[in-house]
């Protein structure tokens, strides 16, 4: 499954943590995204380094995988 982008309704007071665990019941590949270390996280540009932090109406999460060249 291939998505570039997704709007998602949530419950204000929703951390990224918690968004997780709807998206790993929404979508079983969000397991493997994850558990995948590589895969960086990024809140409105900045990159999530604690997953407890609150999301709010309008914000916009990204996921981004390693990147190969050659």
């Amino acid at each position: 499954m291939k998505l570039g982008s997704e709007i998602i309704e949530i419950s204000d007071n929703l951390s990224f943590s918690e968004l997780k665990e709807i998206l790993r019941k929404k979508n079983p590949i969000f397991f493997e995204v994850f558990k995948d270390q590589s895969v960086k996280y990024f809140l409105n540009l900045t990159e999530i380094i604690d997953t407890n932090i609150y999301l709010k109406d309008g914000d916009e999460i990204a996921f981004l995988p390693p990147v190969t060249g050659g």
